[in-house]
């Protein structure tokens, strides 16, 4: 996480997604959406970089929670309604 310059203090939220989306596994593709990856990107391929590489995917991810105010929001989204 600190690699793709993810702030520690989000570390946990980071966590329970990345483990609740993937189980931290960067090959990871749902056999039903076609989403993949440690975030499931949907349409998987859409964020730079290789899609099961698993920094890019995290630096990706870090970018794409800005939709919901950061990683808190992602987290509490999450909570609400079981993705993100």
């Amino acid at each position: 996480m600190t690699a793709a310059g993810i702030d520690p203090a989000n570390f946990g939220y980071v966590e329970f997604i990345v483990q609740h989306e993937s189980g931290w596994n960067p090959n990871a593709v749902n056999p039903s959406s076609g989403a993949c990856g440690l975030g499931q990107q949907l349409p998987c391929g859409k964020w730079a970089g290789a899609w099961n590489d698993p920094i890019a995917a995290l630096v990706a991810m870090n970018s794409y929670v800005s939709r919901y105010g950061g990683w808190a929001g992602a987290h509490a989204y999450w909570l609400a309604h079981g993705n993100y």
